[in-house]
């Protein structure tokens, strides 16, 4: 089975996850119910939630969608921008922290933004979108990690992944081409890992070559250092995408599953209000002044 590179993220998530669609909601109180309902039972609960505002959107960080050229350059992309303001980069200690600064300024990375809170998704998913000059429905996405895939900003499995940015693209190749075959030893031998290695250290200097190859091929739910105000705003946390999986590989077992909360567009305008009067809205969750000045702009012009 041979898949456009473009497809390729999208298709490992699809083998990562068990989608299903818990129905369709139009107030807070219809939401928080269907939330309530789906989280009880739930061995471990709902890890995280992301809003979109387009419910046929795949659930993929920025570097794995069109067009790939930026994830071709992931490695270019982050060194410019570190060297354009190195001082902004200045206090982070690790590739992960970098990652998340990179991403709070919109630049293309192998992280997804998600939330811890449940409303917060609601707010992402009731604004306003088009396709195909139409207005269309939003989705929430309920996000179950198993404890494996639950991480810390300072995971080793998080480092691994992280510094993935640090490679080229032909050196990335190299590790995904690695037969499965390899024993341990000889997988931390490859010139690729080796390299990566030496960025693993430079963050932990403690740090074995002992590498496991399939933490380059999974996804982690992250939770970051709450170093800014909008990652506390929003309680924020990241899913870290990994390598394309092969499509001859099997999936894993231990897989991160999802389900998918409606919201038709019609019912937009009324949650957006209902989420205000309970202080949900651009204000609260993005605490820079610039956009605290637009939403009261906004909010004297009705």
């Amino acid at each position: 089975m041979n898949l456009p590179g473009h497809l390729l993220g999208w298709f490992f998530w699809t083998r990562e996850v068990a989608l299903a669609v818990l129905g369709e909601v139009k107030s807070i109180v219809e939401f928080i119910d269907v939330v309530r309902k789906a989280t009880k039972p739930a061995p471990g609960g709902v890890a995280a939630f992301r809003g979109q505002q387009n419910k046929e959107w795949k659930l993929q960080p920025g570097l794995l969608r069109a067009p790939q050229k930026h994830l071709h350059h992931e490695r270019e992309m982050s060194r410019d921008l570190m060297a354009i303001h190195p001082q902004e980069f200045a206090a982070d200690q690790t590739m992960f922290d970098r990652l998340v600064r990179m991403q709070h300024y919109g630049l293309r990375t192998r992280l997804l933004d998600v939330t811890l809170n449940p409303l917060v998704a609601l707010y992402f998913a009731v604004q306003r979108a088009q396709s195909g000059g139409r207005p269309v429905d939003g989705a929430v996405w309920l996000i179950r990690a198993p404890p494996s895939r639950k991480k810390y900003f300072d995971s080793d499995a998080v480092s691994c992944v992280s510094n993935l940015a640090n490679l080229s693209a032909i050196e990335k190749d190299e590790i995904r081409n690695v037969p499965t075959s390899y024993s341990k030893d000889l997988f931390n031998e490859v010139d690729a890992v080796d390299k990566l290695l030496q960025f693993i250290r430079a963050e932990k200097a403690y740090f074995r070559a002992q590498i496991d190859r399939d933490d380059f091929f999974k996804r982690y739910l992250v939770t970051p250092k709450m170093s800014n105000r909008r990652i506390i705003a929003q309680s924020g946390a990241f899913v870290i995408f990994g390598l394309e999986l092969p499509p001859s590989a099997a999936k894993f077992p231990d897989t991160i599953k999802t389900d998918r909360i409606d919201i038709p567009e019609g019912a937009k305008t009324e949650i957006r209000a209902e989420l205000d009067t309970l202080g949900i809205n651009e204000s609260t969750l993005f605490p820079e002044l610039d956009r605290a000045a637009s939403y009261i702009m906004r909010r004297y012009s009705s």
